[in-house]
């Protein structure tokens, strides 16, 4: 494949993988000057996937419209192009230059508390717009989130997992209803997600793996589990703070009911956790979902989507900018968080005695100053006038 050409303008550099629902490859565009660098994603590959074109088509122009979402969003790939050739479908996305997390998870190398703090931050502030737009990644893990060398920010990659609905290719390919197709890596999938039913907070799970990846330095597989309860048994490992550790416990709980219900709430759980008073010098962005701030305010709404719906809405921008959606977020600020800029009684009566004391301060050095004026007014008017001192 290596030097092929795809619609006479995609040469193809690199094979990336080769999946069962998506090839993917990195391409250089020939049809521009500079040769840019791309990832060409082959879409339901014909001979992978046995399905009429027209189901094919179909599926095709959903995923599209699912990665449109993610356009306006700078912690994701954008899609740039997508078409058609010989019946077979592309996907033409942006090429992210940096390295991947699992080049900094390598076994035996212990993360701090600070810095898995910050990659989950990150993290969950990508998931909080991901999950607003309706979609689930389903394969969040280290070699798809990269840390993008322009500004060492990192992205979540390879959205060709995400899928609103894959009900049909189920349908055709088995007799099974009212399931999808188990997509995702060992280790960092959660149970529902192996029985092919992912909801939105499968996606906390495999995250909540990657931070007890870093915090010990062991690969998920190897990691020891209940076998009464299947829960993931790792506290024994390593020494860490006893509410981060509880955060953790919470994100990758074997039962998705008892997961955070959303990435808000686990991010405002984290951010409660760690006793950070400057939430605004913690994580920036252009989006109004992906502020640590925002997040806890919309925490008590947001989290009232149902994990049992198998269908996710985001809410409406109309909505969000309602008069009645800002009242909601200032009695979230006010009920979910703890900082204030009003300071106590204490202060305030400090505050008083200070500024009395200012006050008759100036006032004295004022009135000295006028006698000081006055006293050079007069020495002056004797120096012209010594006939008046006699």
């Amino acid at each position: 494949m290596i030097g092929n050409l795809i619609c006479d303008r995609y040469r193809v550099i690199q094979v990336l993988n080769q999946g069962i629902f998506c090839r993917t490859y990195i391409a250089h565009d020939i049809s521009i000057t500079d040769y840019p660098t791309y990832v060409v994603k082959h879409f339901l590959p014909s001979d992978k996937i046995a399905l009429p074109i027209k189901t094919r088509r179909r599926l095709f122009t959903r995923e599209v419209g699912a990665l449109m979402k993610l356009d306006n969003y700078e912690y994701v790939p954008h899609l740039l192009n997508h078409f058609e050739e010989n019946q077979e479908f592309y996907l033409v996305q942006q090429f992210i230059n940096g390295h991947s997390l699992s080049a900094e998870l390598y076994p035996g190398k212990r993360w701090s508390e600070t810095k898995v703090i910050k990659l989950l931050q990150e993290v969950l502030n990508i998931l909080i717009f991901v999950h607003a737009q309706g979609l689930i990644h389903r394969d969040v893990k280290p070699s798809n989130i990269m840390r993008r060398k322009r500004d060492n920010r990192l992205v979540l990659i390879d959205f060709g997992a995400v899928k609103p609905m894959w009900n049909e290719l189920l349908i055709n390919q088995t007799s099974i209803d009212n399931t999808t197709v188990a997509i995702g890596t060992p280790g960092y999938m959660p149970y529902e997600q192996h029985q092919g039913k992912p909801v939105p907070n499968s996606d906390i799970y495999a995250l909540g793996v990657i931070g007890i990846q870093a915090l010990t330095g062991i690969h998920p597989v190897q990691l020891p589990k209940d076998p009464d309860t299947g829960e993931i048994v790792w506290q024994h490992l390593v020494r860490i703070d006893k509410r981060l550790a509880l955060v953790v416990n919470k994100m990758v709980s074997y039962h998705s009911q008892n997961r955070y219900k959303s990435a808000i709430a686990a991010l405002a759980a984290l951010m409660q956790s760690s006793k950070i008073n400057n939430i605004n010098n913690i994580a920036s962005s252009k989006n109004k979902y992906s502020s640590i701030l925002e997040a806890v305010e919309l925490a008590p709404e947001l989290n009232k989507f149902s994990l049992k719906s198998r269908k996710l809405l985001a809410p409406s921008k109309k909505y969000f900018s309602s008069l009645k959606w800002n009242k909601k977020i200032k009695i979230a600020l006010k009920n979910r968080t703890k900082f204030s800029t009003v300071p106590g009684k204490y202060g305030l009566l400090i505050g008083l005695i200070i500024g009395i004391f200012s006050s008759f301060l100036l006032m004295f050095i004022s009135y000295l100053s006028i006698q000081k004026i006055d006293s050079i007014k007069l020495q002056n008017t004797q120096i012209k006038n010594p006939s008046t001192v006699r």
